[in-house]
């Protein structure tokens, strides 16, 4: 739910005071430019309560944006049904084995991170952006296997929560297709395609998702921008290509303008969302592609579920197919423009168990990438 109030900032340049109307104003930040120095919210005090309080101030209109973090990205891993990782022998779900697992370790795996940490800044060595954690784990029909987790690196000092910052992207276990095949709800598909994302955000250098709905016609304007919400939080901006009807960019304008934000303003100032504001615009499609590329190789969700939530079902598909495959077949029949793959990164951060005993050392990430892309 959004509580709807406002904010009063302080220009750092001036030390003026101004007062914008917005929702959640607890959770709303200044970028750049001025801070926040004091909130409303309507259904505790009135605007005017607040406002009288500041000698001459008056309504912001333009010189100062005040908005969220748009470069904040917060999600996790939900080990919780509709699953995409399962035993190659038993067939049975191994997500929530993993997590009982994990969670056992987390102390182990934060002190060998923050040793890693220590290290490469003592060294001044920063070879690499990704990490993965190796946990071992044995299903209960015996089978053994190696799962992974992933986090962006970055050598900034600061400590590790596993169970926040680290993801699980996959397995040495193949993806069993026929697992992701088949009738579910709008949530489950929009789970399964988080997992996904997940996954594909920490391999793969393009992603790229094309439906022609965000929402459908009787969702409230909230719930508009809570969809175009989790669209910014879960796309990479710099690896995401966005293609959608103009007819439903324009929903989510209208429902940002009524919430007080201005799509044009964040656009001036250089702080729209890039995927927002450089989506592709398509008419003439009912497809529904959701997607990851790279010179070696593709993964793909495909079916009839457009970006919603509900209880009402529709069909689902995942496939893994090569490059040229993907454009014959996919790519060119929509002609769309998309940006030219790279191939993986290779230069990975390994944090993994050795008899018992936790480690971290450099990576050839190609040797990771080849465990987990592998599909049964």
């Amino acid at each position: 739910m959004n509580d709807y109030g406002g904010i009063i900032v302080e220009c750092r340049k001036c030390r003026k005071s101004s007062y914008l109307k917005t929702i959640n104003p607890a959770q709303t930040a200044i970028l750049k430019g001025a801070k926040k120095i004091e909130i409303w919210d309507d259904e505790i005090t009135s605007k005017e309560e607040v406002i009288e309080k500041y000698d001459g101030i008056k309504e912001l209109s333009g010189g100062l944006l005040v908005i969220g973090d748009l470069e904040a990205r917060e999600y996790q891993f939900n080990f919780e049904a509709p699953h995409i990782y399962h035993c190659s022998s038993c067939k049975k779900e191994i997500e929530s084995l993993i997590k009982s697992v994990f969670v056992k370790q987390t102390d182990k795996i934060a002190k060998e991170y923050n040793s890693l940490m220590n290290f490469i800044l003592a060294n001044s060595r920063h070879e690499s952006e990704n990490l993965v954690v190796e946990l071992d784990v044995q299903c209960s029909c015996g089978n053994a296997f190696t799962s992974y987790f992933h986090k962006k690196f970055q050598p900034d000092g600061k400590p590790i929560d596993p169970e926040r910052d680290l993801h699980l992207i996959g397995t040495n276990m193949p993806i069993l297709k026929g697992s992701i095949d088949g009738i579910m709800s709008k949530n489950d598909c929009k789970i399964i395609l988080e997992k996904f994302i997940i996954r594909w955000n920490a391999i793969y250098p393009r992603l790229l998702i094309a439906t022609p709905f965000v929402g459908h016609q009787w969702l409230s304007k909230e719930e508009i921008v809570e969809l175009w919400n989790w669209i910014k939080n879960f796309l990479d901006p710099k690896k995401s290509t966005l293609v959608t009807r103009t007819s439903t960019y324009k929903k989510y304008k209208e429902a940002c303008h009524e919430a007080g934000i201005s799509l044009d303003l964040l656009e001036e100032y250089g702080l729209n969302n890039p995927i927002i504001q450089d989506f592709t615009k398509k008419q003439d499609f009912h497809a529904k592609i959701y997607s990851a590329y790279s010179t070696e190789n593709v993964e793909m969700l495909l079916g009839s579920f457009n970006l919603m939530d509900g209880p009402s079902v529709e069909n689902i598909s995942f496939q893994s197919i090569d490059y040229k495959t993907f454009t014959n077949r996919f790519v060119n029949p929509m002609n769309i423009p998309i940006v030219n793959p790279t191939p993986m990164g290779t230069g990975w951060l390994r944090i993994y168990q050795e008899l018992g005993a936790w480690k971290a050392f450099w990576y050839d990430g190609s040797n990771i990438l080849n465990k987990i892309m592998t599909y049964e």
